[in-house]
């Protein structure tokens, strides 16, 4: 072994095996060459053993050098008899291998390459080598499925792998109880996935539950800001509290975009529901405006939420039916008498917010829109389509209905920062007949010119105050490329 291993070498492996016949000689050569093209340093006795060399010292230093990171075994019925007699040099051989084989923790530096069966299909393995996998190379027109599983085996690279250990179950920890409505959940995600007869009776089960807990995890019915916990963080808690359930119901958005649309009617009187939470019930007594402001964060969350999933979903109708549906609402503060709302009454800005800045000392821009952004990194529905879902209802009411006042505010666009690139739905609209759909769907039929006109009007406002430069509605609109092209 006098030759060095060549540079960049990380494998290095040793070829025992039987002089058979002169045909077994040539396949194991061949073997060999090819190892070597393929990267693999190869030790073989034609090419190392020289004359002078000690043959056992050969043998051993072979096998038991640290270097050497393989030891491939080719076993045919010469190589068998030999090394179970103890025979010529594979007996010397298997006498080296066999207490290395049983000593060494690391059995992955063996292993036996099969070249010929008996004639009831058994291979011919050595006694030493025992009931060990080997690498069947017996079939000759079919060497290169084997011949791949050695290179891997030599390489430490299996075809498959083991996944990465994940974390348990979040419904297994011990401290962490499953969510109240989690078989409520369960039942009506699958009777919708299974297109059951009595999906829009589990979906409304589980709107009841849903807004069980809405209403069960308020804050504490309390005007003092003196309390242990301050009100605003009382509120933060309880949002995060509701959060959870406010993801299932987006995630069951999902199922009924992509399974039975038909059963929309039921979510838009969940969305109701949640809606009704943002406010005193006539007959409570004992309230401060503070005791709702936790359910106004998960109102705006929940809409804006179904409006992503959608947007996700492409379900343009049942955008439009969200936008269009008059939300019944007994508002008990309405003076004017009507009991139902456009889809701009789930923006309810939590007042408490506002004392958070003041009582950390901090100067965040919009605290519901920071508490969006790193709640929904992951999972459905995905950041960048909230912000996506907040621009189109920013928009459009001033395109559909101009002159009308502006009342839905896109909280979260905050973090586009000095994006200049449209999110999907607009940039999809630089196709002509695209953007005639989304018109006629969810604008009201506007023409493209006016479209533009309308929303670079919006474009001169200032959002936020002392935000500079604040978001561009026209860039994030793409304006400038709608109904471009045909």
């Amino acid at each position: 072994m006098s030759e060095q291993v060549e540079a960049g070498s990380e494998q290095k492996a040793f070829i025992s095996y039987a002089w058979s016949t002169p045909e077994h000689k040539a396949w194991v050569r061949r073997l060999a060459e090819r190892l070597m093209e393929d990267g693999v340093y190869t030790i073989l006795d034609e090419w190392d053993l020289k004359p002078g060399h000690d043959p056992v010292h050969f043998m051993e230093q072979s096998i038991t050098n640290p270097d050497v990171t393989k030891v491939l075994i080719v076993c045919d019925r010469v190589y068998k008899e030999k090394a179970d007699c103890r025979a010529g040099g594979v007996g010397t051989e298997t006498q080296i291998l066999t207490p290395e084989i049983y000593r060494k923790t690391d059995q992955g530096k063996y292993a036996a390459l099969v070249t010929e069966v008996d004639d009831e299909g058994q291979a011919y393995v050595p006694t030493f080598y025992g009931g060990r996998i080997f690498i069947d190379f017996s079939n000759p027109e079919n060497e290169e499925e084997p011949y791949e599983e050695l290179t891997r085996w030599i390489n430490d690279a299996p075809l498959h792998t083991r996944p990465k250990l994940g974390k348990k179950p979040s419904y297994l920890g011990k401290d962490e109880a499953p969510l109240a409505t989690a078989s409520r959940f369960r039942r009506a995600k699958e009777g919708l996935e299974r297109g059951s007869a009595g999906a829009s009776g589990l979906i409304r089960d589980f709107g009841e539950g849903l807004i069980e807990q809405l209403i069960a995890l308020r804050p504490p019915q309390t005007n003092s800001q003196s309390d242990a916990v301050p009100i605003d963080e009382a509120v933060v808690l309880a949002a995060d509290a509701m959060r959870p359930y406010i993801k299932q119901l987006h995630e069951l958005t999902r199922s009924i975009a992509r399974s039975a649309p038909t059963a929309f009617d039921d979510l838009l009187s969940i969305l109701e529901q949640v809606l009704s939470t943002t406010d005193r019930d006539p007959k409570t007594n004992s309230w401060s405006r503070a005791t709702f402001d936790a359910n106004k964060m998960m109102a705006y969350e929940a809409f804006l939420g179904v409006i992503a999933v959608l947007l996700a979903e492409r379900q343009l109708d049942l955008i439009a039916r969200a936008l269009n549906h008059a939300y019944y609402y007994n508002d008990p503060n309405d003076s004017h008498g009507r009991s139902t709302k456009d889809f701009e009454e789930f923006d309810q800005y939590p007042e408490s917010l506002q004392y958070r800045n003041q009582r950390l000392q901090q100067n965040r821009v919009d605290w519901q829109a920071d508490f969006i952004n790193e709640h929904y990194q992951t999972g459905t529905p995905s950041f960048a389509r909230m912000m996506e879902a907040d621009l189109l209802l920013f928009v459009r009411r001033p395109v559909s209905e101009p002159g009308r006042y502006i009342s839905w505010f896109p909280r979260t666009l905050i973090y586009s920062g000095r994006q200049n690139s449209a999110h999907e739905l607009f940039a999809r609209m630089e196709s002509a007949q695209f953007f005639a759909n989304v018109s006629q769907k969810l604008f009201g039929s506007v023409r493209a010119e006016d479209f533009k006109e309308r929303v670079r009007a919006l474009n001169s406002e200032r959002l936020w105050r002392g935000v500079y430069p604040g978001p561009s509605i026209g860039s994030l609109a793409g304006i400038e490329h709608i109904a471009s092209r045909l």
